[in-house]
């Protein structure tokens, strides 16, 4: 049997093709500081950076440049397919594809994507393209008329590749005639061709790409015209193709084209490193970028030798300013590699429940499981904390067959003793009643806290885990959302860490709320701030806005010679104008909702206090209320 590679080309987390003759491949790598579950075309002797002008060509010239020989080599995009099924009768929409609606099984199995359709449909074949599409259904003339009527193209651009084409090889020259005057032709860049003919092809191509680049301006070009040489290449495929079918008579073969409808994600992410490897898992958008620096500073800073840290950020709209300061701080450090994975491509959180300051993001812990599903285990770190001793040590913690290890949540504790109410799709119901009947936790003190998890993929990959965290997603609204989900769903099933592994900062009320838990609880939790492991700044008081919290100097000694170092000396000493009354330190902007309970509350204490009757009826009426308000 001869050898096939076939590349598809992504420039975001997408679904691949579980066929071993398909390779993903991620274009544009050396543009992005972010994974997507596939090898990039950024080593070696590379364009990557090239691709905003060049599209699938800078995954087209890695290949050539780069990759082991094999008899037949392709292309095709993340959305678009060929069709390599003996059916290709499929209708066809005005453009000439075949939609689906998602990448599956029934998918692959209807278009041939699997390794025997593809070797068997090129069996009789030196290349195979996409069944020609005429421009007639786009109300052009010919092909060359298309492109001057193109949108986002221009004709001059066109017209300076076919005088370099002229000049460099003037036979072909009537093939570009022939082209430019036919009414269809073979587009997208997607094909599959014999090994010499491919090396012949990017030869010829390249080197005319390559003076073309001298002839060319952009003119205050926008994003979609700036694509203009991926555009010209793909008449220069054409070109190319008929000049060597009259010369050369290969073996032409025409298969429909696919699309896919819905974007959706099907990858993972491998370790970083063979050996000693320590999988770090944060998530947090731009708005905790700081926090995040400060973290990363202490897991560098606590860190050993002998452990290698593959620390990736799940992010959520993180500014590339935010992901260059984040790198420059583990530069040159050869036992810690940084990552970035866009939390958007788990098309299941977009119709989430959300609520006050949380976002979607909030759930992408629960997608561990699937993302890093060919590790054994991984920690998971807020981004609101900071480390006091190496991360590595949890990852030698014997877990057992528990699904996860965390620390006991005390707060959630001194709520059920309070009698606090919650708010679900379940209605407004006390602490303890929630989590026995929403969460069915027949024991409320096994409820942990989910600012530091150690996550057993292992385990998880044998029970199915995953599917059953989606399940109780989509099921209903919870109270404190994903922190809820994974205590319903790990119940029964976690490691208790010790206490300082998860230490609060007390948000500015240390004295008021701790030291009303059972006696035992609050000396752990004495305790545990002697020697904190991880400091978890949790609450609105950060101390990246005000001084005024336990464990401040804790994050000003790792946000010390970061990046962000400057951006905390001003948030937290305001330049003031001369003349201008004092400013007070830099908080986060306060919720009106907020605002009325902080009021209130003094009063609400005095008639009402904690755990009595009178609360909890007075707390469900408020509930009633505020959905009514706020939905």
């Amino acid at each position: 049997m001869k050898s096939i590679k076939i590349y598809t080309c992504h420039h975001k987390p997408s679904a691949f093709l579980s066929a071993d003759l398909v390779h993903p491949l991620h274009v544009g790598k050396a543009n992005s500081y972010n994974e997507i579950g596939c090898i990039g075309d950024d080593t070696g002797d590379n364009i990557s950076f090239k691709n905003p002008f060049y599209c699938e060509l800078t995954a087209h010239y890695w290949v050539w440049k780069n990759e082991q020989p094999a008899d037949f080599v392709g292309f095709m995009h993340y959305r678009r397919h060929l069709n390599f099924s003996e059916n290709q009768s499929f209708p066809e929409d005005n453009w000439g594809v075949v939609n689906y609606p998602v990448l599956n099984d029934g998918y692959e199995a209807q278009f041939g994507l699997d390794d025997q359709s593809i070797a068997r449909c090129l069996q009789d074949a030196d290349i195979i393209v996409p069944k020609k599409w005429a421009v007639t259904a786009a109300n052009s003339k010919n092909n060359y008329d298309h492109y001057e009527r193109g949108e986002a193209l221009h004709i001059k651009d066109y017209q300076a590749a076919l005088d370099v084409l002229d000049e460099m090889y003037p036979e072909y020259m009537p093939a570009a005639e022939q082209f430019n005057h036919a009414v269809d032709g073979y587009y997208t860049n997607m094909y599959v061709m014999r090994r010499d003919i491919f090396e012949h092809y990017s030869e010829w191509l390249f080197s005319i790409l390559d003076k073309l680049e001298d002839r060319i301006a952009f003119n205050n070009y926008n994003a979609q015209e700036k694509r203009v040489v991926g555009h010209i290449s793909e008449r220069l495929f054409n070109i190319y193709l008929i000049h060597q079918q009259e010369n050369n008579h290969y073996r032409l073969k025409e298969l429909q084209r696919t699309f896919i409808m819905q974007e959706t994600f099907n990858g993972s992410l491998s370790p970083a490193f063979e050996k000693n490897n320590v999988p770090i898992v944060i998530c947090f958008d731009d708005n905790y970028a700081l926090s995040g620096g400060a973290l990363l500073n202490s897991v560098v800073a606590n860190g050993t030798p002998e452990h290698n840290y593959d620390i990736v950020v799940l992010e959520n709209n993180v500014s590339a300013l935010s992901k260059q300061r984040l790198n420059m701080q583990v530069a040159g450090r050869e036992n810690i590699k940084l990552r970035f994975f866009d939390v958007n491509a788990f098309s299941e959180i977009k119709e989430v429940f959300t609520r006050a300051h949380f976002s979607a993001a909030t759930y992408a812990r629960l997608f561990i499981p699937r993302l890093f599903r060919g590790y054994d285990k991984v920690v998971f770190i807020d981004a609101d904390t900071v480390v006091e001793s190496d991360v590595a040590e949890l990852m030698h913690t014997d877990i057992g067959n528990n699904l996860v290890a965390a620390v006991k949540d005390i707060v959630m504790e001194g709520f059920v003793k309070f009698g606090a109410m919650s708010d679900s799709s379940d209605g407004v119901m006390p602490s303890a009643e929630y989590l026995q009947k929403s969460l069915g936790m027949t024991n409320p003190d096994a409820y942990f806290q989910a600012g530091i998890i150690v996550f057993n993929i292992h385990q998880m990959n044998m029970e199915g885990t995953f599917e059953k965290l989606m399940f109780a997603m989509k099921e209903k609204k919870y109270w404190f959302l994903d922190q809820d989900i994974m205590n319903k769903v790990f119940y029964d099933r976690v490691h208790y860490l010790p206490l300082a592994w998860n230490v609060y900062h007390g948000n500015g009320n240390t004295d008021d709320f701790f030291p009303n838990l059972k006696f035992s609880t609050y000396m752990a939790f004495l305790e545990a701030r002697c020697q904190p492991k991880m400091i978890h700044y949790a609450g609105e008081n950060k101390p990246w806005n005000t001084t005024k919290v336990d464990f401040f100097e804790n994050f000003m000694k790792y946000i010390s010679n970061t990046p962000w170092q400057r951006d905390v000396y001003l948030r937290l000493n305001p330049v003031v104008p001369a003349g201008a009354p004092a400013a007070e330190a830099h908080h986060a902007p306060v919720l009106l909702q907020t605002k009325i309970k902080r009021r209130l509350m003094p009063y609400l204490n005095r008639v009402a206090p904690q755990g009595t009757a009178r609360r909890n009826q007075l707390t469900k009426y408020y509930y009633k209320v505020r959905r009514v308000i706020l939905g």
